[in-house]
């Protein structure tokens, strides 16, 4: 199942999302754990994209946010939106204090990016 895609959309952040959501759906078909998924970005360009394997790889490591390093984060989902759906709603918190620690930039998505990103949970 791929994640919706807006028509004429140009917004970088919405291009990064779309593909980290389609990533956590890859996760969710493939009993990779949850409906996790990550892009690497270095500019403008994907570096590379990832999903959560945590269950499937029996590896408590194995976040898709936690197999790179990453330049800049934008993540699309509340805490409150994961915790609703059964997750722990802390996890994104931490890592924005972990990142804002290191100095790299992290913000939340917003628009039609966070809510095709909110979306995924619906559907996990």
């Amino acid at each position: 199942m791929e994640a919706p895609q807006a028509a004429g959309q140009g917004d970088r952040d919405y291009k990064f999302i779309a593909k980290a959501v389609d990533e956590a759906y890859r996760a969710v078909d493939g009993g990779g754990g949850g409906p996790f998924g990550a892009v690497i970005v270095r500019g403008d360009e994907e570096v590379v994209s990832c999903h959560n394997l945590v269950l499937k790889d029996t590896d408590p490591s194995a976040h898709a946010e936690v197999t790179a390093i990453r330049e800049k984060v934008v993540y699309g989902a509340k805490a409150e939106v994961a915790a609703a759906a059964g997750f722990n709603g802390t996890i994104p918190d931490a890592f924005v204090e972990y990142y804002k620690k290191s100095g790299i930039e992290v913000r939340q998505a917003e628009g039609e990016a966070a809510r095709i990103a909110e979306e995924v949970f619906e559907k996990a």
